[in-house]
């Protein structure tokens, strides 16, 4: 039996060629949107879940209380893990790694020459132990236990020695330093929060040799035993803590504490948190998850619009059967085979799509598609449960309605097919509501990221060039300064612990001399020529003079230093900006206030501006930041390569805009706006498909009645009206709809900035103009077939 119904559908669905596309293409595009929207959160929802016993693997973060206010920073200290390992029970192995590239990259010769690589970093013997990465070549139980060893990724082994198996027990030279490749391990899968392309042994590092409490710059984890009581370690914790650090932490007037962060949830966890890579908003999968479903059901709702205007051009067809025999059940099965049909059809094209689409989505998103995940047995039944669901939805409305008609109504010339104008009228809403709701979420998207664009951030961005320089430069970098200023390459250089972007440096205000409060501040390395290479404002005071005496020395010698505060840190000191000026704070040595420096921002704009204090210290920069001088940048990029290679010719030249360094923070938000963008005008093209159904039922529906009005002069215009009259009323109830969502959605995306754009009421009108331009081009075009229709015709025929 429906091997038979299958065969009927087939024939009937070739014989309307232009109803099949539209449905096919429909389906297709819906699936394809919502199989790959489903990838993607099932890639960002498995992160880390690949290591062995996963669920008992944690990271260790470090909150600091000072002065009232908290920090909760991702990082630890060396000595944290042995500690653990040693004194608690619970902790099975531990393991720590330090990310070099938050301070430097390094150089690695392989007898080629240097290359510069910023994904280097250093772990303990613990590390494989911990996160069970397959090797290919080296023991992972002793790859990493000596000093000057080395594990390599299979793509970096391959660029270095053309072939990973051949790395093994070859040398590299590492900041001049030779080591040791003793293992290759394959490439860090995408969804693991853990990224390098090379790992030394942390016995290298002088804390891997003589582990200490301070500073917190390391990464911490343990797998805990199956019976481990986290209330129980996290008390223990505490009191580790007060042994060894409250000395300290009475000292300085502070308290710290340590947390625990199980690993699968580091990245969709604390945005504060700086991390290895790049985390996730768990509220963008759940507006993604949201968007996929909308896509599916656009999709089915176009269907049943489609079918049911084709449902009066069958009404014969359904007569004939029925004064034959048939049942409606058997019709039933019939039309709710079609809509298989065609679900399969657009299933199969949605493969081979993304098929297609698979290297691109990951370039673009950065995220592979795991297609092989489809072909797997739980991704077997849930594409098979996709059919079946889709199917079924798409083709129960008009199965029901054709397959319920009567004979002798069927085969009369005034059929009228159901009575359920209100559903096909609510569908349509549903659609329209979906497509203006996603474009005004785009507009809503695009206004922020516009405002972060072009807000003040309080210092000149614009033809700033970073040249990230290694500590062993320090005794050149003062003559690489001299020579850009000298051959004008540069207007003004100066040196810079990070770039403006993102200043992570942590330092603290004890109370004292002028000050009674603790102060959690960020802290700013540079040399005295800041201000003048940024452009910041001085709002009290005076800039640093050349012969300023540096932090380290003044720690060292416990002598008076100068800083500049910004104006938030001298408001949570409690002066003015004038009062603040010639104040001594404790920094841990004696400072004094030299000037007060407008707010600029030193963060991403999720964050507040904080409190800031600048400090001339040059031994601990890290970037040269240089001011283009007018006119053409090659030329002046051009002069900087030139001195650099003479006197830094063991390092590539690599330079940075910070402008456009800037604007990469926001790569996320952009591919955010991108994919709103994508799927707006996704579902716009779905609904225009659905109102084209729409219109052609109102027009199938009313052939007899714009004839007559045809015949007694009506124009064109007014057959327009005629058709188009529902429309705008749908059209006006779906606005309202998406206005709504819109205020909804602003207030969620932009609960995650602290500086926002107000968004305009021209961002809603212009959403609604879009749809609306672009549907009533689609009524057009129906009415213009209508409107060529031989009028005396369709009465002769009526």
């Amino acid at each position: 039996m429906w091997k038979n119904y299958f065969k009927v559908s087939y024939r009937n669905l070739s014989k309307r060629k232009l109803y099949t596309g539209i449905n096919i293409l429909g389906l297709t595009i819906a699936i394809v949107s919502f199989l790959a929207i489903s990838l993607y959160i099932y890639h960002e929802l498995s992160y880390d879940k690949m290591y062995t016993d996963s669920e008992r693997i944690y990271k260790f973060n470090q909150e600091f209380v000072s002065g009232g206010e908290t920090q909760l920073v991702g990082s630890t200290p060396s000595l944290l893990v042995p500690t653990l390992m040693e004194e608690m029970p619970e902790v099975e192995i531990g393991t720590l790694v330090f990310d070099l590239s938050i301070f430097s990259s390094v150089m690695v010769d392989a007898g080629e020459g240097n290359q510069e690589e910023s994904k280097f970093a250093f772990a303990d013997q613990n590390f494989f132990k911990v996160f069970d990465f397959e090797m290919i070549s080296g023991n992972p139980d002793l790859v990493l236990t000596e000093p000057n060893q080395v594990v390599l990724t299979e793509s970096t082994a391959k660029r270095y020695f053309r072939n990973a198996l051949e790395a093994n027990d070859k040398t590299l030279k590492i900041d001049g330093n030779e080591y040791l490749v003793t293992g290759v391990m394959q490439d860090f899968p995408s969804n693991s929060h853990l990224d390098f392309d090379f790992i030394a042994s942390f016995a290298t590092h002088r804390h891997g040799k003589n582990p200490e409490w301070s500073p917190s710059n390391y990464y911490s984890y343990a797998k805990l035993t199956p019976d481990a009581d986290l209330p129980t370690l996290t008390g223990k914790l505490d009191q580790m803590v007060d042994k060894y650090m409250g000395e300290d932490m009475n000292n300085y007037g502070f308290k710290t504490s340590f947390l625990f962060q199980p690993v699968t949830t580091i990245h969709l966890g604390e945005k504060q948190l700086k991390t290895i890579k790049p985390t996730s908003d768990i509220r963008q999968l759940y507006i993604f998850g949201l968007l996929a479903v909308l896509l599916i059901f656009i999709g089915i709702i176009n269907y049943v619009n489609l079918a049911t205007a084709e449902a009066t051009e069958r009404n014969k067809e359904v007569g004939l059967r029925k004064v034959m025999g048939a049942g409606r059940m058997q019709l039933f099965g019939q039309f709710i085979s079609e809509s298989f049909i065609l679900t399969f059809s657009g299933l199969m094209f949605s493969l081979l799509v993304l098929y297609f689409l698979a290297r691109p989505f990951e370039n673009f998103s950065g995220v592979p598609l795991q297609l092989d995940l489809l072909v797997s047995p739980v991704g077997m039944v849930a594409v098979l449960g996709l059919l079946l669901l889709i199917g079924f939805l798409s083709g129960i409305y008009p199965a029901l309605i054709l397959s319920g008609i009567e004979p002798l109504h069927a085969l009369g010339k005034n059929i009228k097919i159901g009575g359920g104008a209100w559903l096909r009228k609510g569908l349509v809403v549903f659609q329209f509501f979906v497509s203006i709701g996603l474009l005004v979420a785009t507009l809503i998207v695009q206004q922020q990221l516009d405002y972060m664009r072009e807000v003040n951030l309080g210092y000149d961005r614009e033809e700033v060039v970073a040249l990230t320089y290694h500590y062993n430069m320090r005794e050149t970098v003062g003559t690489l300064k001299s020579e850009l200023l000298r051959t004008g390459a540069a207007q003004s250089v100066t040196l810079a612990a990070d770039m403006p972007i993102y200043i992570k440096a942590g330092y603290t205000i004890f109370p004292g001399f002028d000050n009674e409060k603790e102060l959690m501040i960020t802290g700013y390395n540079v040399d005295p020529d800041l201000v003048k290479t940024l452009g910041l404002t001085i709002v009290a005071g005076e800039d640093f003079s050349q012969n300023e005496i540096t932090r380290s020395v003044a720690y060292e010698e416990n002598i008076e230093h100068a800083v500049m505060l910004n104006e938030s840190a001298v408001k949570s000191l409690g002066w003015t900006n004038e009062e603040a000026v010639g104040k001594k704070l404790n920094f841990g040595s004696p400072a004094f206030v030299k000037s007060v420096v407008g707010d600029f921002y030193f963060n991403s704009l999720h964050h507040q501006v904080g409190p800031l204090a600048i400090m001339v210290n040059p031994n601990e920069a890290n970037v040269i930041l240089a001011k283009l001088p007018k006119g053409n940048p090659a030329e002046h990029l051009a002069k900087m390569e030139g001195i650099w290679k003479t006197l830094a010719p063991d390092r590539p030249f690599n330079y940075k805009f910070v402008d456009q360094e800037y604007a990469r923070m926001y790569s996320s938000e952009e591919k955010t706006g991108t994919i709103f963008s994508l799927f707006a005008g996704i579902a716009i093209f779905i609904a225009c498909m659905g109102l084209f159904g729409l219109v052609s039922y109102v027009a199938l529906r009313r052939t007899r009645e714009i004839s007559i009005r045809k015949v007694l002069g009506a124009t064109s215009g007014d057959v327009l009206k005629v058709l188009s009259a529902d429309f705008f009323t749908l059209l006006g109830i779906s606005s309202v709809l998406a206005v709504g969502f819109g205020l909804w959605f602003s207030k969620q995306w932009l609960e995650g900035f602290a500086y926002k754009t107000q968004i305009s009421p021209l961002v809603y009108v212009a959403a609604i103009l879009v749809v609306a331009l672009i549907s009533f081009l689609t009524i057009g075009y129906r009415t213009l077939k209508v409107n060529l229709q031989n009028p005396a015709k369709t009465l002769k025929d009526e």
